[in-house]
């Protein structure tokens, strides 16, 4: 199709009432870190997943709802930490059982965080780390 025939202002000429498209999205994701090429001296790295999403009518209810979902994200933090400290105990609890040191074991990837954004394409915000090795 011609882009020079059919533009936007076509197109309003026949819907009047048009409206942008927009999209408002509350989106949770969760970071996860990780750890590769003891080989090399060790790197870090980190991945972001889209756990969820939902889409508001408007921009001002999909903001109210990130407000909301905030205290979750704080007490979804401080579990992780939690979990990831217990799991870090553990390790050093069966390292002084059997007489080991530190270094016998493999370098934890780190504890997972997670946060609430809005955003007006969901998944925007996803991304994997550098793997040296891939």
């Amino acid at each position: 199709m011609n882009k020079q025939f059919f533009n936007n202002e076509a197109f309003h000429t026949i819907c009047k009432d048009a409206k942008p498209a927009s999209s408002f999205f509350v989106s949770l994701y969760e970071k996860v870190p990780f750890y590769g090429g003891a080989e090399e001296g060790g790197w870090w790295g980190e991945d972001i997943d889209l756990m969820s999403y939902q889409e508001f009518a408007t921009e001002a209810q999909a903001i109210a709802a990130k407000e909301q979902i905030e205290a979750l994200v704080l007490e979804m933090n401080a579990k992780a930490r939690s979990e990831y400290g217990a799991h870090c105990e553990r390790q050093n609890d069966w390292l002084e059982a059997n007489g080991m040191d530190s270094e016998s074991l493999l370098e934890v990837n780190g504890e997972e965080s997670y946060f609430v954004t809005f955003e007006t394409e969901a998944g925007s915000h996803e991304s994997r780390g550098d793997r040296r090795w891939e």
